[in-house]
């Protein structure tokens, strides 16, 4: 599934999913800004990413980070002679991508391989200037673009939502704690997240997730200094785990989280 909406600013947005049943399982959003496209979605939707694109004003790619539902068309692009921008580090996971799990396959789709170029520190449109900050902790390669002059922060994976409760075995908390605070020094207002989609007031929200992260930074940190473990943390300031969980095979769990808060690395 591949949907078009017009957006308030002038953008477009793309909203991909794979359906089941006729439902979507999931929405990643790419957007097109004055030639710009963010993000290329996942490999599931290619024939109708590529329809798209053949008939759309693309003059530039950037990708927020490696994974599949951002990156997963890039071979896509590549064959239309357009080579997309993305962190250096992205370059060799997307050259040869692994095998992914499961449930990653089913949602999203193995992508094939495809060629990507470093992005530098600003990306220019004829009528913009995106600087590009490097926000890593959810992959070590995620980037999002500040746009000033209009306060538009396009986030890729750095926001989702205003509570961060499950976490991926690759991602790092601290760091992300980190990324938000970076970010959070700039001024923008609207956030465009690959999932969320057009989020106003972004910066406020951003924010609320920094606060709520890092309260519970500190409160797991006290209760592990008070001999719990990260199980009994994990319930006390979480919860039990949930369908997220189990859905993805413990790849995403609530334990992840407190157990990347308490790491040292």
């Amino acid at each position: 599934m591949l949907l078009l909406r017009q957006l308030p600013e002038g953008l477009t947005q793309v909203r991909m999913a794979t359906t089941w049943l006729g439902r979507p399982l999931m929405f990643c959003h790419a957007y097109l800004v004055d030639g710009l496209l963010v993000d290329c979605g996942h490999p599931l939707v290619a024939p109708e990413f590529e329809q798209w694109a053949e008939g759309a004003d693309i003059g530039k790619a950037v990708i927020t980070h490696h994974h599949e539902d951002h990156a997963g068309n890039a071979a896509v692009l590549n064959r239309m002679g357009i080579t997309p921008s993305a962190h250096p580090l992205a370059a060799s996971w997307l050259a040869a991508p692994p095998r992914l799990l499961f449930y990653e396959r089913v949602i999203w789709g193995q992508p094939p391989p495809a060629a990507v170029k470093p992005l530098g520190e600003q990306v220019a449109t004829p009528r913009y200037l995106f600087r590009v900050l490097h926000t890593p902790g959810h992959t070590g390669d995620h980037v999002a673009l500040l746009e000033e002059s209009r306060g538009w922060l396009f986030s890729g994976d750095l926001f989702l939502g205003d509570r961060l409760l499950y976490l991926r075995r690759e991602e790092d908390a601290r760091q992300i704690l980190s990324s938000l605070l970076a970010v959070l020094q700039y001024d923008f207002d609207t956030v465009f997240c690959a999932h969320r989609g057009r989020v106003p007031q972004g910066r406020k929200l951003l924010a609320r997730k920094y606060e709520f992260l890092h309260e519970k930074w500190q409160e797991a940190c006290e209760l592990s200094r008070q001999g719990k473990s990260d199980r009994e943390i994990t319930r006390r300031l979480l919860g039990r785990e949930g369908l997220m969980t189990w859905a993805t095979a413990w790849d995403l769990s609530k334990r992840q989280l407190v157990r990347s808060l308490l790491s040292e690395k």
